[in-house]
């Protein structure tokens, strides 16, 4: 922990309930934290909560125990498993920095459906390889708030991929651009310099492997598009039928207000109103 409430403090309270972790409580004088909880609200706020409202500024940096951000986010998420705070999480190390812009959302995949859901003119965010084989980029499917699209799933470029070679020479292993494996290209080891010619049988296997399981994933995400937009046209029907329901019993209740207010007003006695007339003989 690197907060503390000092002995200034005049036991308000005003610092319990702004802690995320609930750390602070109240002893016999004053209030403390809780040296365990305490994350000095490193993943909710870039600034420390309880000190933002303390009247008297007694909640203050323990020179005595100071902690890193990363020991700090650590505890976080510790206390708060089921919490996701990312990459870009909120801490007052990182006070005044610019947040990174938002990624232009990525073009997704064509289905066969004609009122496809997702938006043509969504940009595409290809990603780049790196190592022995391309690396996709790991960005959170947008299924909150943003139409539904599945193009952080694809697979890279299929001609940026790494391949593995064996020299059958010194037995050593190196890699090729697949783009190299060309029939008649000469491979060299950079171990031995003994040349490999790439003949047509190994193009063709290279190649159509390949081209299968780039197809089957592809065909793969389709259909999943395919079903998820099926869903969320199903769900928004659903919502839509209830809002509808919704409103209509909202009109009942409008109605049926005016009638009482209207009755309200009719019933009033009010002084000065004409009596009703009674029959001679108190009948009627």
């Amino acid at each position: 922990m690197a907060t503390m409430i000092t002995s200034e403090c005049i036991n308000c309270g005003a610092c319990e309930p702004e802690c995320p972790n609930n750390a602070i409580s109240q002893e016999e004088e004053i209030y403390v934290i809780d040296p365990l909880l305490c994350t000095e609200c490193v993943g909710f706020h870039d600034f420390e909560a309880c000190a933002a409202v303390c009247p008297v500024d007694c909640c203050v940096t323990d020179p005595n125990n100071i902690e890193t951000e990363e020991a700090l986010i650590g505890r976080a998420h510790t206390i708060h498993a089921d919490t996701n705070f990312g990459e870009t999480f909120e801490s007052r190390f990182r006070k005044g920095e610019k947040k990174p812009d938002a990624s232009p959302a990525p073009k997704s995949l064509p289905t066969k459906e004609a009122d496809q859901l997702t938006s043509d003119s969504a940009t595409s965010n290809p990603s780049a390889p790196s190592g022995s084989a391309p690396q996709g980029e790991q960005s959170a499917l947008p299924l909150s708030g943003e139409m539904f699209s599945l193009a952080p799933l694809a697979l890279p470029d299929s001609q940026e991929w790494e391949i593995v070679v064996h020299c059958f020479k010194c037995g050593e292993n190196y890699t090729v651009s697949v783009k190299r494996f060309m029939i008649g290209n000469v491979l060299f080891c950079p171990h031995c310099f003994k040349s490999m010619v790439v003949k047509d049988n190994l193009n063709f296997e290279i190649q159509t492997t390949l081209k299968e399981v780039y197809k089957s994933w592809e065909e793969k995400l389709a259909n999943l598009q395919t079903k998820r937009n099926q869903d969320i046209r199903n769900f928004q029907r659903k919502l839509n039928k209830e809002l509808q329901d919704l409103d209509a019993e909202r009109q009942r209740v409008i109605q049926g207000l005016k009638d009482q207010l209207k009755g309200i007003t009719e019933s009033y006695k009010a002084p000065g109103r004409p009596a009703k007339k009674r029959a001679l003989f108190g009948w009627g």
